[in-house]
């Protein structure tokens, strides 16, 4: 077999990388599935850079896949992966090289991505890079709950450019990049948010994916917690959008009051991430 050739993604369709992404991880530990549609929202939430990203090509055909967004002089993996008949061959090692050179070029200043807590090779590989673990992240899932069915707070429909200029002061710690406030910003159409205020101050508010289920970020202001806000507040959501189940992606491990929460509303804890970052 020939020797990868590695070039940037720009010249390939989003369906030609969609599949070769599907194929990559067909027997990973969280298999991904996404249509055509699903795949375009999610490279538009985390800020897809066809010129940045690359694609690793032997004999006319993607072998593997290192997809990349650059935001304001940072960049970050969104997905990489390797086609199961092309492994061990070096081929997600070329695309990193070659990908960390063209962001060093560009005056990129950092990088960095998640891995699952138990990919030890993808995590070898990064590490080998010079990356290095900064946080640990928890995943959750919450089954249909009836906390605070009857609730004595209102929860208003607010879109997500109405509260975003705020809900930086209720968060603890920062979001993971596909939480953040410009990955929310660019499918804030997609996106339903609900919100709690005491005259012109946001109180409560939670930022969920109705298509997934994902509750993309979620805090009440440090003065008004332990009022049973949060939870009232989850069951609405629950209540509000169709689906029986909801889920929470990459929370700060370190935070016990949230890993409280979560084990209140009776959460599933899902395999969980490392966040990895290096300067470049």
């Amino acid at each position: 077999m020939s020797a990868p050739i590695v070039t940037s993604a720009a010249g390939w369709s989003m369906d030609a990388l969609r599949d070769a992404m599907l194929d990559a991880f067909s027997d990973y530990a969280v298999p991904i599935q996404l249509n055509s549609r699903q795949f375009g929202e999610m490279m538009q939430q985390r800020g897809l850079d066809l010129s940045s990203s690359r694609v690793a090509i032997v004999e006319g055909q993607i072998a593997g896949i290192w997809l990349t967004s650059v935001r304001n002089g940072r960049a970050y993996l969104i997905s990489s992966g390797t086609r199961p008949s092309y492994r061990s061959r070096g081929v997600a090692r070329a695309m990193a090289v070659d990908n960390l050179a063209y962001l060093r070029s560009i005056k990129v200043h950092s990088f960095q991505t998640e891995v699952l807590r138990n990919n030890e090779t993808a995590a070898a590989l990064y590490m080998s890079l010079g990356m290095e673990k900064q946080r640990l992240l928890d995943c959750y899932s919450l089954l249909l709950c009836d906390h605070a069915s009857t609730s004595a707070f209102r929860f208003d429909q607010v879109t997500w450019d109405q509260i975003s200029p705020h809900t930086h002061e209720l968060l603890d710690w920062a979001p993971s990049w596909q939480n953040d406030k410009q990955s929310l910003s660019a499918i804030s159409d997609q996106i339903s948010c609900f919100s709690l205020f005491a005259g012109q101050e946001l109180k409560a508010f939670a930022a969920v994916h109705p298509g997934t289920g994902t509750i993309h970020q979620v805090a009440v202001r440090a003065d008004s917690r332990r009022k049973g806000i949060a939870a009232a507040l989850v069951a609405d959501i629950q209540n509000r959008l169709p689906r029986a189940s909801l889920r929470v992606i990459n929370a700060c491990s370190t935070d016990r009051a949230f890993r409280g929460f979560m084990t209140h509303l009776g959460a599933t804890e899902m395999i969980g991430q490392h966040e990895l970052k290096m300067d470049l």
